[in-house]
């Protein structure tokens, strides 16, 4: 059975245009669904069991900490991420979701998984010691890892590469927050920026089968205990609260970003310094305001059970401070789960400005709820996966038209008026990179090199005229051999058409061996010198290549043997498409 097994992946190795196949990238889609599913239950079940032994009462109640302990917690988890990021490689100190999407521009989709296991322990380390990080970030770094790794052994093309780093992607989320959709959309609109019919039912599969793994394992996580409401709320008394709702979701956007901008801008200092400001800043907040401490969820279910946290409007600017400086200066967290408390408790302080007017079951379940949706699509320029986010996790949909109302106006205003576009795309322009290609530079990594490859053959200098009727009887395209150190390669037709002439006498290029006759190839046709270098991934990397070394074509080595490639073919894809 061991045997049909390891002949079976070889078999699905061996499969030609793999990137496009739908059966292989099912499969793999699956397993990578099951591999992110694991990932997350054990981040998920480990910080339950940890945070249970240090924490009093449940997992997030660390407003039961006593005396110093609030200071304490977040100072010695900096300083333990600090003496662990001194010694780590600069190269493995990469983590997040920018880091994701640069490998995904820049290199091939190639996710190391170093990178994935420092991204791991941090944030164990982090939401542990009560910093004001989310978990969701890291998984999906970690679930892309999986997924790239899983592309890389299978020898996928880019298009392959690409469609199991957002099944790795979907998968983590999906398994996060039990919400499949939302996972979907996530890796389309912040990873990478557009939807993709293509790759739809493998990023799909994993989806489902990572929340079938978390269901099935943690039961039903239930973040948000989230009451019904009745929406027989007068349009003319809604409608004003939430423009307001939405002025202040801007708002609290746009200081976000600044504070991560301004984090950015002292990532040259020495990690201990920036990391032990941090804990410091988190543990003097957390002695007078406890509750901002941790991802803050438990705030948000006290606030759909009608709690309204003490000094709402002080918790709501720490959160932003710490969780925004937090992730500017390095520390290995996530934002998703931030972005959704601080848009939940900017939701409910503008409900309590409306209190006369508008219910209970508003101020504390609607707009808590419209401020998450609000503020995750501001943050992230992430609509659709900011209301299905909401919608699946609170199992309603009485907030639908609402949402809708301020996730558009907080998106719009955020891009046209204070020119923000998603973090994640912030950060790496800000590192000088593009967070998407234009159209042609996207069409030359998508494409299949192979494709626009040419057969070429490569003979002896002096062969035997037999591999020349050979030839004759075959569909390679090209001749190559090796003269003086150079290679050079001329086309089939010219070099039969030549070799005809041996019917009409002795020609310059027949040679005698032994008493064996043997043609000169060199002498034969007109031959160009080409470069042979190693197959690369693209058609755009193979046009950079040429540009480069100033040529119109190359021989490129491909594991199953060599391919001419020309600017010809290339610009015959671009006209095509």
């Amino acid at each position: 059975m061991v045997l049909k097994g390891l002949n079976f992946i070889a078999k699905l190795r061996e499969r030609e245009s793999s990137a496009d196949d739908l059966l292989l990238l099912s499969i793999l889609a699956v397993v990578c669904g099951v591999i992110s599913g694991l990932t997350m239950i054990l981040i998920v079940a480990g910080l339950r069991f940890f945070s249970g032994v240090l924490l009093p009462g449940h997992s997030e109640n660390y407003e039961g900490l006593d005396g110093w302990l609030p200071f304490v917690f977040p100072l010695v988890a900096t300083s333990l991420l600090a003496l662990i990021w001194f010694f780590l490689p600069t190269k493995w100190q990469k983590v997040g979701i920018p880091y994701v999407v640069e490998r995904l521009n820049y290199h091939h989709g190639n996710l190391p998984m170093a990178n994935g296991i420092v991204q791991l322990v941090g944030v164990f380390i982090g939401l542990l010691g009560g910093l004001s990080i989310g978990k969701e970030g890291p998984a999906v770094h970690i679930g892309a890892t999986f997924g790239s790794q899983l592309a890389q052994r299978f020898r996928l093309t880019h298009i392959g590469i690409e469609t199991l780093v957002a099944c790795g992607v979907a998968g983590a989320i999906a398994a996060a927050f039990q919400t499949p959709i939302a996972g979907v959309l996530f890796a389309f609109e912040v990873i990478f920026l557009e939807y993709r019919l293509r790759h739809g039912i493998p990023v799909m599969l994993s989806a489902v089968v990572a929340v079938m793994l978390s269901e099935a394992t943690l039961g039903s996580l239930d973040i948000f205990t989230v009451i019904h409401f009745d929406l027989a709320v007068p349009t003319h008394t809604l409608l004003p609260s939430l423009l307001v709702l939405v002025v202040g979701i801007v708002l609290a956007t746009s200081m976000f970003y600044r504070l991560q901008r301004l984090g950015w801008r002292l990532l040259g200092l020495p990690i201990w310094v920036r990391f032990t400001a941090v804990g410091l800043a988190t543990g003097l907040v957390a002695m007078f305001l406890p509750s901002v401490l941790g991802g803050g969820y438990d705030t948000l279910n006290r606030i759909f059970t009608q709690q309204a946290p003490d000094w709402l409007l002080l918790l709501i600017v720490a959160k932003i401070v710490l969780t925004g400086l937090s992730i500017g200066l390095g520390i290995p967290g996530g934002m998703i789960g931030p972005a959704f408390v601080i848009g939940g408790l900017v939701g409910m302080q503008v409900g309590l400005l409306f209190h006369g007017v508008l219910p209970d079951i508003a101020v504390y379940g609607l707009f808590p709820l419209l401020g998450m949706a609000s503020m995750m699509a501001a943050t992230f320029q992430a609509p659709l996966t900011a209301l299905i986010a909401v919608l699946e996790m609170t199992h309603s949909s009485q907030a639908m038209l609402p949402s809708l109302v301020v996730i558009t106006l907080s998106c719009l205003i955020t891009r046209l008026v204070l020119h923000q576009d998603s973090v994640f795309v912030e950060r790496l322009h800000a590192m000088g990179m593009v967070s998407s290609w234009d159209p042609v530079q996207k069409l030359l990594r998508h494409s299949d090199l192979r494709s626009l490859c040419e057969s070429v053959v490569q003979l002896p200098r002096l062969a035997p005229p037999e591999r020349l009727r050979e030839i004759n009887a075959s569909m390679i395209d090209f001749v190559l051999i090796e003269t003086l150190g150079q290679t050079s390669v001329t086309g089939r037709e010219e070099l039969l058409s030549v070799f005809e002439q041996w019917r009409l006498g002795p020609q310059p290029w027949l040679s005698n061996d032994d008493q064996e006759v043997q043609l000169d190839l060199a002498k034969m046709g007109s031959w160009q010198s080409v470069l042979v270098v190693p197959a690369p991934d693209t058609p755009a990397e193979a046009l950079a290549l040429m540009n480069r070394h100033h040529c119109d074509r190359l021989v490129l080595q491909f594991e199953q043997g060599l391919g001419l490639v020309s600017r010809y073919q290339i610009d015959k894809l671009l006209l095509k498409d």
